[in-house]
């Protein structure tokens, strides 16, 4: 329990964001960003490449849905390095997905563009020997830190680039700062505020109603308008990270990939609302519609 951060949420951390932090709200549709045209003579190296390290035993859900919505938001490359018992269901539902069974470190080559690490992760053998990767980055690369991965951040004595993603829900913040869920969802934009400084992150996308986006650079925090409850199903979280990190790969900036990954995956769940109720939603059912609506 780090309870010298408790009063830091109440006071809004005084002493170090002094500055005045700008609020904004945002929409799917009222966002004046777009995946950059492609060139008639593209090829899948130029549309970026995506490493997806995620799935324990048991858990490997959440790296396929993952490494299947970056897929589908436009990476030119996915691959997905994960615990071996899950290789055998990645391939049959997504071949297009270079699947690899790891059971220890693996080089990770420099041409990579993004790395989501975490989802599907528990405290277990396998995924405590992914944690090397987080010490082994590509200079270059984009890393978004979701689920499992966040432990593993608060555990360790991590240095983190400046082109971090942190992707907590509500449960994970808590636990991120040691106070009450209660808490974070009464002070959600200064939580987002308090997670970045803390460990440094450059973004913090606080899940759940209204979203929060937060960045570092500019002190600027944004709330998601779009979005509902039919979105508060398990997997929605590593869908959204596999989008964030598809539009990362493709050419848009943190700030554009992370504010229109958020409102995509938030429009795709009230467009199945409308048309089959808050009830029910499987994650992988909006992976679909937030393609069509990335083609708009």
């Amino acid at each position: 329990m780090e309870s010298s951060w408790v009063p830091s949420i109440q006071t809004g951390l005084a002493t170090s964001l002094k500055s005045k932090i700008m609020k904004k709200n945002f929409t799917f549709e009222n966002l004046q960003i777009a995946i950059p045209k492609r060139k008639s003579n593209s090829h899948k190296g130029l549309n970026g490449r995506v490493l997806v390290i995620a799935g324990s035993k048991g858990l490997g859900g959440a790296g396929i849905m993952a490494s299947e919505a970056s897929l589908y938001s436009g990476a030119g490359l996915v691959t997905l390095h994960t615990h071996k018992s899950n290789l055998e269901a990645s391939l049959i539902r997504n071949p297009e997905v270079m699947a690899l069974g790891i059971s220890k470190f693996f080089p990770i080559s420099e041409n990579v563009n993004v790395i989501l690490y975490g989802p599907g992760m528990q405290n277990d053998e396998w995924s405590n020997k992914m944690l090397e990767h987080l010490h082994n980055l590509p200079k270059e690369s984009n890393l978004i830190i979701d689920a499992g991965g966040l432990q593993h951040l608060k555990n360790q004595n991590l240095t983190i680039s400046n082109k971090t993603i942190l992707t907590p829900h509500p449960g994970e913040a808590s636990n991120l700062l040691g106070i009450p869920i209660s808490e974070i969802q009464q002070n959600r934009e200064k939580t987002a505020r308090i997670i970045s400084e803390k460990f440094n992150s450059s973004c913090v996308i606080l899940k759940g109603n209204k979203t929060v986006v937060y960045f570092k650079d500019k002190r600027e925090t944004f709330v998601c308008e779009d979005g509902g409850p039919e979105l508060s199903t398990g997997g929605t979280g590593d869908i959204l990270c596999g989008v964030i990190g598809a539009l990362l790969a493709q050419g848009l900036s943190l700030h554009e990939a992370s504010l229109l990954g958020v409102a995509v995956h938030a429009k795709a769940g009230e467009i199945f609302a409308d048309k089959n109720g808050e009830i029910g939603l499987n994650a992988t059912a909006i992976i679909p519609i937030i393609r069509k609506l990335l083609n708009k």
